[in-house]
């Protein structure tokens, strides 16, 4: 038995499912949930647990079995032979692949390496079973009619309101959204750029101005959030944040001559755990984004 916690938004738990979804199969071993993150006050920006609105149904853990590896009665502790392993490092560890079950895995597990090998299985997980509203549709099909799209993530809202948050993650600059717009425009025929923010008004003020061909996509908000993720993998190339949310949105698109330019640093954090090498593939390219 398996049990992965969840913890964090949209893109961060579809790391934490990739994750749960390889080890499940290497091992042979039926998966669980467990949720209660999200009934905490962890004094982060508050989430929700969103796999929902994908296809597959995640095995939700009760309270009783998580609490036999958190905390163990006596019987259990001496014959259950239950493990907890808790990530020490955002790097790829393979060695987690060599727990024994039954073991609860808590972490991020922020990186492709984990599911290398069951990648369509991934996708296929990660199939959006709730239809578009009206507005996305249609930009979905006009997505449709340009051959070059290019979706544009622009993270700040808490990253600029949470002092927390902010120390941790910093913010993409303008400089590193002008370099690689320059870059797309470089390599790319046309192109015809999409940009996704839960900050229009910054996005409108600092980057729209000189960037011909582009779109502001700003309807999605709330509960209607994850449609930016389905637009933004319509694109053929995409200019990432440092945020969970688009890299899945640059990861979903299966077009295999995709340029994703992504920043260099994901975080501000110098602990040794928030070593950001092996969260970007090998073949995106990254930029500064100071």
């Amino acid at each position: 038995m398996l049990v992965i916690k969840l913890q964090g938004g949209l893109g961060n738990q579809m790391f934490q499912y990739a994750f749960g979804l390889s080890l499940s199969k290497k091992m042979k071993a039926p998966l669980y949930f467990d949720l209660s993150f999200y009934k905490q006050d962890t004094g982060l920006t508050p989430r929700r647990y969103e796999l929902g609105v994908f296809t597959p149904s995640a095995n939700i853990a009760g309270h009783g079995l998580v609490k036999s590896f958190l905390k163990p009665n006596l019987a259990q502790f001496f014959f259950n032979k239950n493990t907890v392993y808790r990530e020490s490092t955002l790097r790829f560890t393979g060695d987690v692949f060599n727990v024994k079950p039954s073991v609860y895995f808590e972490g991020f597990w922020q990186s492709e390496q984990y599911f290398i090998g069951i990648e369509n299985e991934v996708r296929n997980a990660f199939t959006f079973k709730v239809k578009l509203n009206v507005q996305s549709q249609k930009i979905a099909d006009e997505l449709a009619q340009h051959p070059n799209a290019v979706s544009i993530h622009v993270r700040r809202a808490d990253y600029v309101s949470s002092k927390a948050t902010n120390e941790l993650h910093g913010l993409c600059s303008v400089k590193y959204y002008r370099d690689a717009i320059t870059m797309i425009k470089d390599e790319t025929l046309d192109p015809y750029f999409y940009f996704f923010s839960d900050d229009p008004d910054w996005v409108r003020e600092n980057l729209l101005p000189g960037v011909e061909s582009a779109a502001l996509i700003q309807h999605n908000t709330g509960l209607d959030s994850w449609q930016d993720m389905v637009l933004m993998s319509k694109c053929k190339h995409h200019i990432i944040a440092n945020s969970s949310f688009s890299w899945w949105g640059a990861w979903l698109n299966p077009y295999k001559e995709k340029m994703v330019i992504t920043p260099k640093h994901w975080f501000n954090g110098k602990m040794d755990y928030f070593n950001d090498q092996d969260i970007v593939p090998k073949d995106w390219i990254r930029l500064p984004n100071e």
